[in-house]
């Protein structure tokens, strides 16, 4: 197939190839989080797995900075048995290329893999995250969470506090309140309540680059903030209907 032998040829120009790594690795430590929302909306069963096709097309929506011949070579590699699946899940974990010295490949060209990083748990949050941010006088925030439709209800499981690090980021958040949940395929938003209007959080910042610098341990920040679930219809003719009854 003339794609198989594009990404041979690809994987045997080192500068090229070497440059596609770095830079692929650099978007997804930057970009998981909203790979991992996008992913499951194609995800239609919840069984963590993409077929190629699907892979391209979030891919390809998420702006990732790769070509054609370039997600190919991806795709088969994150297919580590060859069933034609890619598990987005163990992609969120980020991977990590090495050259194996002990194996050359024809023509003395260096040899590619792939190895799934080690997480280390978060000191505050406990999420398996790649390089959990180490802060030598780290800042605190007493959150709490509450579920939009549910923000007055006091006894609503849904609804809880949290002490937390300032620094970590508001995709933890969303991962904390999955945990807690018991884990859902649907996409949460977490916003902030400025009177009548809501404002939603970027995944990928911090909350102190959100506005909460946090306070110290023993007189922490409090901060109230809701969350959403983001429940699409697609396939639903009445709300899919551009006229009128």
């Amino acid at each position: 197939e003339k794609l198989e032998k594009a990404a041979e040829a690809f994987e045997a120009a080192e500068e090229l190839h070497q440059s596609f790594v770095t830079r692929i690795d650099e978007w997804m430590l930057h970009n998981y989080g909203r790979a991992i929302d996008l992913f499951r909306r194609f995800d239609l069963n919840g069984d963590g797995c993409l077929t190629y096709e699907e892979f391209y097309a979030g891919m390809r929506d998420l702006d990732a900075p790769c070509n054609k011949v370039e997600l190919y070579l991806l795709a088969k590699k994150l297919d580590e048995d060859s069933n034609g699946l890619i598990d987005y899940l163990e992609f969120s974990k980020g991977l990590k290329y090495f050259r194996k010295s002990e194996v050359v490949a024809d023509g003395d060209l260096p040899n590619l893999t792939i190895i799934r990083e080690k997480l280390e748990h978060c000191p505050c949050c406990k999420l398996g995250l790649w390089k959990p941010q180490k802060e030598a006088f780290p800042r605190y925030i007493q959150l709490d969470l509450r579920l939009l439709t549910f923000a007055n209800i006091k006894s609503y499981p849904g609804n809880f506090q949290i002490l937390i690090h300032a620094h970590v980021t508001v995709y933890s958040v969303l991962e904390l309140i999955n945990k807690r949940l018991g884990g859902t395929t649907q996409k949460l938003t977490i916003y902030r309540d400025k009177g009548r209007e809501r404002v939603a959080l970027d995944p990928n910042l911090t909350l102190q680059e959100t506005g909460y610098e946090g306070g110290p341990r023993h007189l922490p920040q409090e901060v109230g903030l809701l969350y959403d679930y983001m429940t699409e219809f697609n396939d639903c003719p009445i709300l899919t209907s551009d006229h009128y009854f």
